[in-house]
């Protein structure tokens, strides 16, 4: 068998086609992916795990905020880079890579998607408090309820929604707005908010607390909360990886040369070839590119800056509120078990009362279920880019058709998963082991992106990134790496 079809031990080497890279079509246009990953990204680490570390631990995290949001800014610029430049999905590059390699990236997704209807339940705490029904039940069944209802009405979404992307941009951009708005709103009016700002701010300057990691009064029970603080500080592993899919269906660079997934009831089928397209060396490409690359680092950047905003705005609402009730109340009023978005309502309940706290369990339930629906999203296309590097796939079976096959079984999944677990134990579960995966693919980066794709692409270097990523992508790396094996020491061995 040559090695091109080597499912195991070879690579994917299907050659790219070769077109011309297409001209930026303008700001106005390409606005949304940054936009999309900020939404995605106001979600667990923002509404549940920093208001839990800053009302338990008060300000001694925060001094890592900065640093720990700015990591993920590299991440995201290589993942994009690979798709602007070839048109493939991030899962394509990784089996250019090696195979053992996509296939172990791969499977180690969907073992984390197994739990993601954690999400859902986790913002169903909400709507359970909210409206106490089903009447006679105790919270757990509560909230289980409402997480079947709004499982089953995320799938009718995306089975009648036309585009795929624009159901998950529409439904994101209106959570990172909403969101955002509605905290800076109450922050701007809190008296209480007010009495603390300046302490807060002082703690807020990077590394204020010191260069550990971990406060001397660190209970290690929460070591599976600190590593998924520090990974969903930002969007984290799998959910990086989304901003691949989300520029492509943007036609992003030479994404343009690829359709969008489409729904089978509503959708026109647009063709998604199983091998991504790469532009030639030409002065004329060569600036395209540097239009392009410049476009990815605004966008990459209004959406870190965006959700870094959104995690100072929540904790510092969890620290003038919160934080007070836990040292009058203790565990009661941290966000855990079937209260992970109830407590959290004293942010706006204790501006505006019962009516303040209603509208937040109502906005946090919406911060956790898009999280959700940006998964089944991309469940569906991890399985279709990773079968088209299969030859033969892509001439047998609609890309789409597979993406629809799998937003139904992972429905169900989600649906069956939420009977079984308390959904902060799910949310963190996905966070370990997103906090793997992303140790694992950003090291792989450098041989990716500087190495390989300049070999195999018809521009050569012109696509190679700069020192400046490297360097930066390097401190990420090392970070994450080190405080993975922090938590493994800690957890595990007694560390």
């Amino acid at each position: 068998m040559p090695e091109e079809e080597n499912l195991i031990f070879g690579r994917f080497k299907k050659p790219f086609d070769v077109k011309d890279l297409p001209d930026f079509p303008g700001w106005a246009a390409m606005f949304g992916p940054g936009l999309v990953w900020a939404g995605l990204s106001q979600g667990s680490g923002e509404l549940i795990w920093w208001p839990y570390m800053v009302a338990k631990y008060g300000l001694f995290f925060l001094g890592w905020l900065i640093f720990y949001a700015s990591l993920q800014y590299w991440v995201n610029l290589e993942i994009a880079r690979y798709t602007i430049a070839t048109g493939e999905t991030i899962y394509e590059g990784f089996h250019r890579v090696h195979r053992i390699y996509g296939w172990f990236t791969f499977i180690v997704s969907l073992i984390i998607l197994l739990w993601v209807g954690g999400y859902v339940s986790g913002g169903a705490t909400a709507l359970a408090k909210l409206t106490n029904f089903p009447a006679g039940w105790d919270a757990a069944g509560q909230t289980r309820f409402w997480a079947e209802v709004a499982i089953f009405l995320v799938w009718v979404i995306y089975m009648l929604g036309p585009i795929a992307y624009k159901i998950v941009e529409y439904i994101e951009s209106l959570a990172a707005i909403i969101s955002f708005g509605g905290m800076l709103i109450v922050v701007l009016l809190s008296p209480a908010v007010a009495k603390v700002a300046g302490e807060y701010f002082s703690g807020l300057v990077p590394f204020s607390s010191g260069f550990n990691m971990l406060p001397p009064n660190f209970d290690k029970a929460d070591m599976g909360t600190f590593i998924t603080l520090i990974c969903y500080t930002g969007a984290g592993g799998i959910w990086n990886i989304l901003y691949s899919f989300w520029v492509r269906d943007k036609n992003a660079g030479m994404s343009a040369h690829i359709g969008r997934v489409t729904s089978p009831i509503t959708g026109e089928p647009e063709p998604i070839p199983g091998v991504g397209v790469a532009f030639p060396d030409t002065p004329e490409n060569r600036k395209r590119w540097k239009d392009w690359v410049t476009w990815l680092w605004c966008d990459n950047l209004f959406g870190v800056f965006l959700n870094t905003l959104t995690i100072v705005l929540t904790s510092l609402l969890t620290f003038a509120v919160l934080r007070p009730e836990y040292l009058a109340k203790g565990a009661e009023a941290l966000p855990t078990g079937f209260k992970l978005v109830v407590v959290q309502a004293e942010w706006f309940g204790h501006l505006w009362g019962d009516v303040g706290r209603a509208i937040l369990y109502i906005v946090g339930f919406f911060f956790l279920l898009d999280t959700y629906i940006t998964a089944l999203d991309g469940v569906g296309r991890m399985f279709a880019s990773n079968l088209y590097t299969i030859p033969g796939v892509p001439e047998k079976i609609e890309y789409r058709k597979i993406y629809y096959y799998l937003v139904t079984i992972y429905t169900v999944i989600g649906a069956i998963t939420v009977l079984l677990e308390k959904p902060g134990f799910l949310i963190i579960l996905t966070g370990v082991g997103n906090m793997f995966l992303m140790v694992i693919y950003t090291w792989l980066f450098f041989y990716q992106n500087w190495v390989m794709l300049p070999k195999i692409h018809p521009a050569g270097k012109t696509v190679r990134p700069g020192w400046i990523p490297f360097i930066f992508l390097l401190i990420s790396a090392i970070m994450f790496t080190y405080a993975f094996a922090l938590y493994i020491n800690v957890q595990f061995l007694g560390g």
